[in-house]
């Protein structure tokens, strides 16, 4: 076989069989159309009929194959064959393809402007559009001499918006079982659905008297160690309500698995005086006058610069799976209890009464007081209407006295601080002559 290098070639897929070239080329505008389409990047056009305007083109789709990353080569070769002995034959490597143009895009409907007599049909092309330019410049005249001679022939300007084919059949639907439409999860939202196993009531809701048995199993399934349980277990025994932050110290649980094991042992009130608390089954603070000592005080330390924010932490994995045991002892954790002399550790907090180290609240905490207490009400509990406040009042006020304490601790430290690094001033008569 024979090589002939530095040689490119264009090849066209034609669409059809050709028999006559002239013609095909003819179809496709001609040599000179198709190399200054080439030269300038236009899209190749094909027209079966090229005599006829009404006739609507295929475009082409242009591949430049000078870069060759499939580690496929087109080459044009020329075969020839002798008369005399057709097996013996003569390959010639003409040059590398460069460019293929390749008609895969859909065609319209071509509609030919023509009129059915009886015998033949008669071609309208030349009452539409004029054939030269003697005829086009009489052709408004024509038109008022014979109104009626020009035909109604109005085709569509288009009839599909699109060039590639769709699998998409355009029909009536037809009518579907539901049963096996409903069965495939049709209209359903397929993600796995996550439950909140954990009780949350308000003020004026029944409280629960016991878990129910999904979260039971939900709880024994997903934490198997029974150190967990038994904490939990004890310390609802030990007090009934509790608030998170006192939960989380006193069992030394980590945060996700304390979400697991709580559906289990207590529910959540989230509003009234018991707001904020997790409380156990089966009691219920608004028939027992001793569970004023539960009752929640809401302080805020908004103006305090000594009081950190507290940070949310987010928590990465699958909930669903096993629990595992985890302490959360070495991590920093924030104290429930409120003690005299002793900043708060976030800047907000809810503390439960019996958690204040305070006079005016241990002296809610006497016998005698809450032997007078034998009213409840939905807003104030067991309690008179400014006992909480005046709490909240005595916090703020004792907070207030630790900070200055502590900015006047620090004033004074930064003033020693200066009379040391404070460089003297030494005369001359200290030197030695």
């Amino acid at each position: 076989m024979e090589l002939n290098e530095g040689k490119n070639f264009v090849l066209i897929e034609y669409p059809g069989i050709i028999r006559n070239v002239e013609k095909a080329l003819e179809t496709l505008g001609g040599l000179t159309n198709i190399s200054s389409s080439y030269a300038s990047g236009r899209a190749l056009e094909l027209k079966y009929r090229p005599d006829n305007l009404y006739h609507n083109g295929l475009q082409a789709e242009r591949k430049n194959l000078t870069d060759v990353v499939s580690g496929k080569l087109h080459l044009a070769i020329k075969i020839r064959r002798r008369k005399s002995s057709v097996t013996i034959q003569q390959a010639t490597c003409l040059g590398m393809v460069s460019s293929i143009y390749s008609f895969k895009n859909m065609s319209d409907f071509q509609y030919l402007p023509l009129r059915r007599h009886n015998d033949f049909f008669e071609d309208l092309v030349p009452k539409l559009v004029p054939n030269d330019l003697a005829s086009a410049l009489s052709w408004w005249d024509r038109f008022e001499e014979e109104p009626n001679s020009i035909p109604n022939f109005l085709p569509p300007y288009l009839f599909s918006r699109y060039n590639t084919p769709s699998t998409k059949m355009l029909c009536t639907e037809m009518d579907r079982n539901m049963d096996l439409t409903k069965s495939s999860g049709h209209g359903k939202n397929l993600r796995v659905e996550r439950k909140a196993l954990t009780v949350t009531v308000l003020a004026k809701d029944p409280f629960p008297e016991a878990p129910t048995e999904e979260a039971v199993n939900d709880v024994n399934i997903r934490c198997k160690n029974e150190e967990p349980h038994r904490l939990l277990y004890a310390l609802f025994h030990e007090r009934p309500m509790w608030t998170r932050a006192a939960i989380t110290l006193k069992t030394g649980l980590e945060e996700n698995l304390l979400k697991i094991l709580l559906a289990k042992f207590a529910f959540y009130i989230s509003s009234g005086p018991w707001g904020r608390l997790w409380c156990r089954f089966g009691y219920d603070p608004r028939i027992e006058p001793d569970s004023l000592q539960y009752q929640t005080v809401m302080v805020t330390f908004r103006q305090h610069q000594s009081i950190p924010e507290r940070q949310r932490l987010k928590v990465s994995g699958n909930d669903r799976g096993a629990a595992p045991v985890l302490t959360n002892k070495e991590s920093p954790y924030i104290d429930f209890a409120y003690k005299s002399g002793q900043l708060p550790a976030v800047r907000q907090m809810w503390y439960c009464i019996c958690d204040i180290n305070l006079p005016e609240a241990q002296k809610i905490l006497k016998q005698e007081f809450i032997l007078t207490a034998k009213k409840y009400d939905d807003v104030h509990g067991w309690l008179p209407p400014d006992a909480i406040s005046e709490i909240r009042k005595a916090i703020k006020n004792d907070v207030s006295k630790v900070s200055s304490m502590i900015e006047n601790e620090s004033m004074e430290a930064s003033t020693i601080e200066d009379s040391y690094t404070r460089s003297p001033v030494n005369s001359e008569d200290d030197w030695d002559q």
